[in-house]
């Protein structure tokens, strides 16, 4: 086991000068671990960082926002108490908005077995530093709609269109129909720009701005040794012949066959029983109508295929690293492999540069817009012995005109439902994955429609392996403890000190290198369960039951996203 060499502090805290033992979670008591220097250092930075922002930046904060000098105040006080609370490991505060998800925070603390922030588990204690700092501006009256990190995600986005550029040339090319083997070729470029974007983590930079790499293609080729375990290909195969197979599937499934079970349904949860009738018929169309009525899809409870091939991808970081995920949504959209495509986003600003809604639309939206050029004059090359020196060659120009058009489609996209934005409170929650299914079912069994599951980014890598510091040769598979709800896929750089799936030898050959391989996003990992948990009728109504279900056919339901 490696010892990191940052100073631990363990007079005033109760921190053990040792590594994080394997298989026991992730915690801030492990001096040496990881956990402990995200807590210490890497957290109350990103604080600071935040209430530097509040006071440099309060006249422009204040006029978008209508607030007050009192407002910023108060969150500065309030982030200061906070940041110092944490350092000092005090237990944690309840939470005081009065809402549903905070009243379930407030439980979440309640049974915490260690409710401080480094005795508690590590993933714990960042959500709830996240989820205390969104409270902060709840709070305060004119900034509640508050983004502390939004100007950095903006700018970061900026700084990232040469490579954009880059990739939505390259991008245009694999849109059109091709053959399997391109396809497949295509497919895999694809997850490793997704990989390699992943390195653009502002939370990993304690907020510090970064620049994206100028030629992500090249990327992929020069840190082709730095993939540690590669299951693309499988990856490619697995899911085109799945989606094929459920595309087959759906379309033989042209009456919704599955008798009504709302009476069991109900019965279960104590709600009235459901009416047979089905729901009034839409009114006839006037002469010179040409819309027609949303049409009603089967309730979700009882549904047992999706209404088209859907794929789903867990967003991390917004900026450059939204970019390449929409690049893969488009490919497999353009390629037929797959229908619809739903992006799971943050609710709340999280972890300085994870997605929010709002950071998609601005994505979307700044491609559609992109103005952007540069040329780059070519490399003199010297002419051969005896021969004229040839004339000069043309620079070479990269414009943001495919961008554009990329930005583009993807609104449109956005608009017709093929994008689908999903910001559900599950992922804000400090839960790891293995208990979704006890705490948000509904959204488990959402996840189960997908012909498949992509999980971006460190923080989702630890949250599957239950932030526990599994043996490095473990599979992937058991070290998901059950959290199967369809084919999950999980590409990540490597940020934190725990990881799964490697070959015999290698974690030890990497330590000896560099006992701090692990920290630096230096080396990527693109791993693959294949396995699912079987879509069945459900044994509880939908969350959006009501107080009369309709059986087969709901008037709530036009569109399962």
């Amino acid at each position: 086991m490696k010892a990191y060499d940052w100073p631990i502090d363990t007079e005033s805290l109760p921190v053990m000068r040792v590594v994080t033992p394997r298989n026991v979670e992730m915690c801030g008591v492990f001096g040496m671990g990881f956990a402990y220097y995200s807590l210490k250092e890497r957290l109350p930075i990103i604080l600071t960082k935040v209430i530097d922002y509040l006071s440099r930046e309060s006249s422009k904060i204040k006029s978008s926002h209508n607030a007050s000098d009192e407002d910023i105040r108060g969150l500065i006080q309030y982030i200061t108490k906070l940041k110092n609370d944490l350092v000092t490991n005090k237990k944690y505060d309840l939470l005081t908005v009065n809402t549903p998800e905070a009243k379930k925070w407030n439980q979440w603390i309640f049974n915490a077995e260690s409710p401080y922030y480094f005795t508690n588990v590590w993933v714990f204690s960042e959500c709830y530093v996240y989820r205390r700092l969104r409270e902060g501006c709840e709070l305060s009256k004119g900034l509640r709609f508050f983004d502390p990190f939004d100007e950095q995600k903006d700018n970061s986005f900026r700084n990232s269109l040469e490579p954009m550029c880059l990739v939505a040339d390259k991008l245009v090319t694999m849109l059109p129909a091709s053959d399997k083997d391109k396809r497949k070729q295509d497919f895999i470029t694809l997850l490793k720009l997704c990989l390699w974007s992943n390195k653009c983590d502002l939370s990993l930079s304690n907020g510090e701005e970064t620049r994206a790499i100028l030629d992500p293609l090249q990327m992929i080729v020069d840190l082709k040794d730095k993939v540690l375990v590669d299951d693309s290909a499988k990856i490619c195969d697995t899911i085109c012949n799945k989606a094929e197979n459920m595309s087959k599937a759906i379309e033989g499934n042209t009456v919704f066959k599955a008798k009504c079970s709302c009476h069991r349904l109900a019965t279960l949860a104590g709600m009235p029983i459901c009416k047979h009738e089905s729901p009034e018929a839409p009114e006839a169309k006037q002469e010179g109508e040409t819309s027609e009525a949303p049409p009603q899809i089967p309730c979700p409870a009882k549904m047992t295929l999706p209404q088209a091939v859907t794929f789903d991808i867990i967003c991390d970081n917004a900026g450059y690293e939204l970019f390449t995920d929409l690049c893969l949504a488009h490919f497999l959209i353009s390629q037929n492999i797959v229908k619809k495509v739903r992006f799971h986003v943050k609710k709340i600003p999280w972890f300085v540069s994870d997605v929010t809604s709002r950071d998609f639309r601005y994505v979307i939206s700044s491609c559609a817009g992109a103005s952007f050029s540069r040329e780059i004059p070519p490399e003199p090359k010297p002419a051969a012995e005896g021969e004229a020196p040839a004339g000069p060659e043309p620079p070479t120009v990269i414009k943001s005109d495919n961008l554009r058009q990329l930005g583009a489609a993807w609104e449109k996209y956005v608009e017709d439902g093929i994008f689908v934005v999903m910001s559900d409170d599950f992922w804000t929650s400090p839960h790891v994955y293995r208990d979704m299914k006890k705490y948000d079912p509904n959204l488990y069994r959402k996840l189960q429609f997908a012909v498949a599951l992509l999980f971006k980014g460190d923080l989702n890598y630890r949250k599957l392996l239950c932030e526990k510091n599994c043996i490095p040769t473990v599979g992937f598979e058991p070290s998901l403890q059950g959290f199967i709800p369809a084919p999950i896929i999980a590409v990540r750089t490597i940020k934190a000190d725990l990881i799964c799936g490697l070959p015999k030898g290698k974690w030890e050959q990497l330590n000896k290198i560099d006992d701090k391989w692990m920290l630096k996003a230096e080396y990527g990992t693109i791993q693959f369960c294949p396995k699912a948990e079987p879509l069945k009728v459900s044994d509880r109504p939908c969350a959006d039951y009501g107080v009369t279900c309709f059986g087969e056919v709901c008037p709530t339901h036009t569109v399962l996203k």
